[in-house]
């Protein structure tokens, strides 16, 4: 009996901190994609950049790996062009880094990878802070929920005079 006892011991020994129960970092670390949970779905926006151009556009975001991964796509429509995918990204949980970050690939070949903030239960920052130390971001995104069914995106540029937006449209999720 004491044979089959051992096995057991050791396995709650390993996953708690020895008083029996879960350790923090374990829970925590199946909940890391939560702030990101509502993208889940498909989404369309109706926007105009800075410079006065129309963007029209819908993105696809589902649940990849075992739910520990959120593939997104963007598909862009261009009048002249009709429907094309523009980004294609990955966004998941960074162990080294502790956070939640984007490796996004463009139509193009450009990648680009950033962190993911989440400010509050509603708001996400993409890319305030450098991915890599000391490698500043010239992009970044803020992301404002405004329920379960629509979030305002804001992009902004840094330039010589410091950050100016690019656009801030309203995505709203596709009715099915």
């Amino acid at each position: 009996m004491t044979r089959l006892l051992i096995p057991t011991i050791v396995l709650i020994l390993l996953t708690t901190n020895g008083s029996g129960r879960v350790r923090a970092e374990d829970t925590a670390a199946k909940d890391n994609l939560a702030p990101l949970a509502r993208f889940i779905g498909e989404w369309e926006v109706d926007g105009k950049w800075s410079d006065g151009s129309i963007l029209r556009a819908r993105s696809t975001f589902a649940w990849g790996v075992n739910k520990k991964t959120i593939v997104d796509k963007t598909f862009v429509k261009d009048p002249s062009k009709g429907e094309y995918q523009r980004y294609e990204g990955t966004m998941a949980w960074n162990p080294k880094k502790k956070s939640l970050f984007e490796i996004s690939f463009a139509y193009n070949g450009e990648m680009s990878e950033v962190l993911i903030e989440p400010v509050d239960k509603d708001t996400l920052h993409f890319g305030y802070l450098p991915y890599n130390e000391g490698e500043a971001q010239p992009v970044r995104q803020s992301i404002q929920f405004k329920g379960d069914d629509a979030f305002v995106w804001t992009v902004s540029l840094k330039g010589p005079d410091g950050w100016s937006n690019l656009i801030e449209a309203t995505w709203r999720r596709k009715a099915k």
